[in-house]
């Protein structure tokens, strides 16, 4: 487990808080974390939290990182979706799927009698606001994220790396600095979205969430300033693709690790 990355001061959220408060909850229910853990990790994300729920939620509006805690710590299954254009991933069309577009990620929660819940992410990593809304319909949070066995996705993920860096050496343009540069400029892409995770014994989970982290990296420099309109439409599809492999692989090993946790 890391603690290695200092709180968050950037206007920006960090990546995937969702994920964090869902593995870090759940670990804390299963008794391999204390609250403080918790709360520690929120904290990396942004200084404060409150939460934002829409009207026939049942829940109350302005709560703290208290009660994110237990409103996920009480739901009996949790998971993940991450959701991308031509990719809803299930979630129907409207407010929800908007905004967990928007987010990249949606954290689902059953609820014993009631609808189960939708929780997505913004703000900044001053104050990060926790929009709840109700789903419309029954979803299957146990099957969420495995459809796919790990190993297979481990597989593809080595092979995307070198795919994807093949991609971003062939995107030549008027980049500015050396090899140097662009070693600083994926390490601190990789830092900014690394996802610490809770105490577990799954070590293919540790490595396919690196590599994911690493993939996205590349993939986001190979959209960036320096490259031409013409270069990034030929590449567009495989950028696409690669990408798409990214959020099964990271969706599948936080979901294991959060059924892993249920049975603990």
């Amino acid at each position: 487990m890391s603690r290695s990355l200092p709180r968050a001061r950037a206007a920006l959220l960090r990546s995937w808080p969702a994920c964090a408060l869902a593995v870090w909850s759940a670990a804390w229910r299963a008794g391999l974390a204390a609250p403080d853990d918790v709360l520690h990790t929120l904290h990396d994300y942004a200084q404060a939290h409150e939460i934002d729920p829409a009207p026939g939620t049942g829940i109350d509006a302005g709560g703290t990182e208290l009660d994110l805690l237990h409103l996920v710590g009480a739901a009996p299954l949790t998971a993940i979706v991450s959701p991308a254009p031509g990719d809803a991933q299930g979630l129907p069309p409207g407010a929800l799927t908007e905004a967990a577009l928007s987010a990249g990620e949606v954290l689902l929660l059953s609820r014993t009698g009631a609808p189960s819940l939708a929780m997505t992410a913004h703000g900044t990593a001053e104050r990060c606001r926790w929009a709840v809304r109700a789903l419309s319909g029954p979803v299957d949070l146990e099957a969420l994220g495995a459809e796919r066995g790990l190993g297979d996705l481990e597989y593809e993920l080595r092979e995307a790396v070198a795919e994807a860096a093949n991609v971003i050496a062939g995107l030549a343009g008027p980049r500015t600095g050396g090899p140097a540069d662009l070693r600083d400029a994926l390490a601190a892409r990789t830092a900014a979205s690394t996802l610490d995770l809770p105490p577990h014994d799954r070590q293919r989970v540790d490595r396919i969430l690196a590599t994911v982290t690493q993939l996205d990296a590349i993939i986001d420099l190979a959209r960036g300033p320096g490259i031409s309109a013409e270069q990034l439409a030929s590449a567009d599809d495989q950028l696409r693709r690669l990408a798409a492999l990214t959020r099964r692989a990271r969706t599948a090993a936080v979901n294991a690790l959060l059924r892993d946790y249920r049975t603990s």
